[in-house]
């Protein structure tokens, strides 16, 4: 049994086949206005954030964490960078105090690994490399969803990563890494993805 970030499981399912359809149109317009090719001067790197934080959102209402994993009583969903990450600002400003399905999306800085355990997504941009091996590892198995954008993040273990084709944002995901950690990631994401790794592991999707 797995709890929805949306928590629509109760609604009727032409309900829920509505907000499915609706998230997946809202995802693929961001697709289209915010992954424009740069201009000749350049996209500027808090523009590229802006657009890697709208995808991040997405995400959340997008994924489905199991039983028990996100806090029965609470109404927090927690995006967890480190206090020092340079992209802090750029994620704050776009993510805190958005809404995924009743809950609030609250960007969390941590200092310690110890903190993990109230994370439900863990965001490592590339100015990370040096400790992301190490997080990934620390974080296998354990349903939180990992985002990164080093060349090496799916095969560290890491979940979904961003990666720039063209002036554009893409992504790429590793099922196999999301199913081991039973989050479910809907199959409309799969489809946006340049590439899906694990593929042999997957149920269907939602």
């Amino acid at each position: 049994m797995h709890l929805r970030a949306n928590n629509s499981t109760k609604e009727p399912h032409l309900r829920q086949a509505s907000i499915a359809a609706w998230g997946f149109g809202l995802l693929c317009t961001v697709l289209l206005l915010l992954g424009v090719p740069q201009s000749a001067r350049g996209q500027s790197t808090a523009d590229e954030y802006e657009v890697k934080a709208a995808f991040l959102f997405h995400f959340a209402q997008l994924t489905n964490w199991p039983a028990g994993a996100l806090d029965a009583g609470g109404s927090s969903l927690n995006l967890c960078i480190f206090d020092d990450e340079p992209r802090r600002q750029e994620l704050e400003n776009t993510l805190d105090g958005k809404v995924v399905g009743g809950r609030v999306l609250h960007v969390r800085p941590m200092r310690q690994l110890q903190e993990f355990k109230n994370c439900n997504i863990f965001f490592l941009s590339r100015d990370e490399a040096q400790r992301q091996t190490a997080i990934v590892k620390s974080l296998r198995g354990m349903p939180v969803l990992t985002v990164g954008e080093t060349a090496n993040f799916l095969s560290d273990g890491g979940m979904i990563r961003f990666h720039l084709e063209e002036g554009k944002v893409r992504f790429d995901i590793n099922l196999g890494a999301a199913d081991s950690a039973q989050l479910k990631i809907s199959s409309q994401l799969l489809l946006l993805a340049t590439s899906v790794t694990g593929v042999a592991k997957a149920d269907g999707g939602m």
